[in-house]
């Protein structure tokens, strides 16, 4: 779903280009709750740009829905406790090229992008 911005000129408003923007980048959709993850469970991210979870306690081997879009930026934001970490599965099953040690502190948020050739989030 794309947006368009259009580009005005000095002086006198008129158009002088137009460009579609995903409508993401002008407003991001956040998830409706922050989602109880647990150890090994996989954050959603379709329909949202920052998904937000909520862990009861640290979790790991934790896997993010692959991407759909090149270039697709989500964020993930752990709003639960300092202590209460979301830490990434291996690469090759998180989806995320940093693996384990892309580690998400509680109160903390990681920005990815989706790469197609790696088929990862950077």
């Amino acid at each position: 779903m794309a947006g368009t911005v259009q580009i005005l000129g000095f002086g006198a408003q008129q158009t002088v280009g137009a460009i579609d923007v995903p409508t993401d980048i002008l407003q991001p959709a956040l998830s409706a709750t922050a989602a109880a993850v647990a150890t090994a469970g996989t954050i959603a991210t379709t329909g949202v740009t920052v998904a937000r979870v909520s862990p009861a306690a640290a979790v790991t081997g934790v896997i993010l829905e692959p991407g759909d879009d090149p270039g697709k930026r989500r964020s993930v934001i752990n709003e639960a406790a300092a202590a209460n970490s979301v830490t990434f599965a291996a690469a090759a099953t998180s989806n995320v090229a940093a693996g384990t040690a892309a580690v998400i502190a509680g109160q903390a948020r990681l920005d990815l992008v989706w790469d197609p050739f790696l088929a990862l989030w950077v």
